[in-house]
């Protein structure tokens, strides 16, 4: 089944449109599609455990897959142990293969 990656690249506490488009995200989930989120750049910094976001466990709880990218974490001094609980760390060829897998790739 094919399915959507989602490039998120904005702070979530800085960017007011990131809520509506996590919405979408959830409201994809529900209906049933396939969907997973890769963070890179800025939005990667409310991964951190401690972070007082209930996004990602929101997204966990509709099995949406959450990535950060390993070049933001480690440009913004991010480990991996840092990392809240259901975000995996991955390098950005998860981008080629999902477009390889015929996935619909957005970048927001």
């Amino acid at each position: 089944m094919k399915g959507y990656l989602f490039i998120q690249s904005q702070d979530q506490f800085y960017d007011a449109r990131t809520s509506a488009q996590y919405k979408l995200v959830v409201s994809l989930a529900e209906a049933k599609e396939s969907v997973s989120i890769l963070l890179v750049q800025n939005a990667v910094l409310a991964t951190r455990k401690g972070v007082e976001s209930n996004i990602y466990a929101d997204l966990n709880q509709h099995n949406i897959q959450v990535y950060a990218d390993e070049l933001s974490l480690k440009q913004r001094e991010i480990s991996p142990e840092e990392l809240s609980d259901g975000i995996k760390p991955v390098k950005i060829d998860v981008v080629i293969d999902a477009m390889l897998n015929g996935d619909k790739v957005v970048w927001w």
